[in-house]
């Protein structure tokens, strides 16, 4: 028997709502850390994180927060949830 993981109940405590290209709401985790590499360039890093099933693309625009970021990249972590990493458009 396959193992079928429910995403619902911890999008309901945790989830941030993106809109996908202007139009289609998508329920994700957002974080936007700060990142500082070699003690020299800082910046924040910020992802999204989705189920898979949202199907988030490179390219895609996210408007979160009143701010809108392009994916950059996405990936997917092998357990049903991509990793979208975002830029401020």
């Amino acid at each position: 028997m396959a193992f079928v993981e429910y995403n619902d109940p911890f999008l309901a405590d945790f989830a941030t709502t993106a809109t996908k290209n202007g139009s289609t709401a998508v329920s994700g985790v957002f974080d936007k850390a700060y990142g500082e590499a070699y003690g020299m360039i800082a910046g924040n890093d910020p992802v999204f994180r989705c189920p898979t099933a949202s199907a988030v693309v490179r390219g895609n625009t996210l408007l979160i927060g009143g701010v809108t970021y392009t994916v950059t990249h996405v990936e997917g972590d092998g357990t049903g949830w991509d990793v979208c990493r975002l830029e401020a458009a």
